[in-house]
């Protein structure tokens, strides 16, 4: 028994030192997930050269939002095709900073 700890502690010591020898593993940092809020509207009118569409929407407490008219970027143009001014819609959307916000998910309510 009195060989085995020792030889043990030899063991112990050179795990230690080697691990010694090694880098910290690399830490990545990603970006944070934006949140995707969800609201209803009217659909007013696309502008397919600037990539956004302005809609009419109601409150949006999640975002603190009241009721109002704004245009909103779209995350692909073709969200758009096929709606017409005056359709309701269902909208997702992330917020980047402020007032300025990109529709992830826009389809007309039947």
């Amino acid at each position: 028994m009195s060989v085995v700890r020792p030889r043990l502690a030899a063991v112990i010591a050179c795990c230690v030192l080697a691990a010694c020898d090694r880098a910290p593993p690399e830490v990545v940092a990603t970006a944070p997930v934006p949140m995707e809020y969800m609201g209803v509207g009217t659909f007013n009118s696309a502008d397919a050269a600037a990539g956004t569409v302005n809609i009419s929407h109601a409150p949006v407490p999640a975002a603190g939002w009241p009721a109002m008219t704004m245009d909103f970027k779209l995350a692909e143009p073709e969200l758009a095709a096929g709606l017409d001014a005056g359709d309701r819609v269902d909208i997702h959307f992330t917020i980047q900073a402020g007032m300025e916000a990109t529709i992830t998910h826009l389809a007309p309510i039947e």
